[in-house]
């Protein structure tokens, strides 16, 4: 309820010469990288979203700036999944419906209940609920919420057909 505190003090970043937050985060930009330029800063040090997909991101990022054509950054991230780990598990990616609106799309949805997930059914964990959001001009699908068993592991597999651009009709 009041936000996450940084365990930074132990770093020695002052030492470094590298700039933390108000709030005692590593201050990076687009790129994850510090005001030091040998220096980067990924996964919960740097206050961003703290999210295990968020970290997975942030490595692939300072992959692409280390060894790569160096095109990648924070900005261009794209259907990365996140999970609460409650009971039942709520996972989210991309936009809801609220947000697809607001950014001017034209949707559909789709809600069923998590019984239609065999699953589900064979763990006896029925309770909850599967939602989509599909662009209604492309057909695209731009966002997916699970809250039910397994929706952790559901959200991947839907994060990777979002970025495939196919649409929702192929899942």
């Amino acid at each position: 309820a009041t936000g996450r505190q940084a365990n930074t003090e132990g770093l020695n970043l002052e030492a470094a010469g590298v700039e933390v937050t108000e709030r005692g985060f590593v201050r990076v930009d687009e790129t994850l990288q510090t005001n030091v330029p040998h220096i980067w800063a990924i996964g919960d040090v740097n206050g961003g979203p703290q999210f295990t997909y968020i970290s997975l991101d942030d490595y692939r990022i300072l992959k692409n700036q280390l060894f790569g054509d160096r095109t990648r950054t924070t900005g261009d991230r794209r259907f990365v999944p996140y999970s609460v780990f409650i009971d039942p598990p709520l996972a989210q990616v991309g936009y809801t419906e609220q947000e697809a609106l607001k950014r001017g799309h034209t949707v559909k949805t789709a809600k069923l209940p998590v019984t239609t997930s065999t699953r589900a059914r064979q763990l006896k964990q029925t309770e909850g609920l599967l939602k989509a959001v599909v662009d209604a001009e492309t057909d695209r699908l731009l966002g997916f919420t699970m809250f039910g068993a397994e929706s952790s592991e559901v959200v991947n597999i839907v994060s990777v057909f979002m970025q495939s651009g196919q649409p929702y009709s192929v899942l």
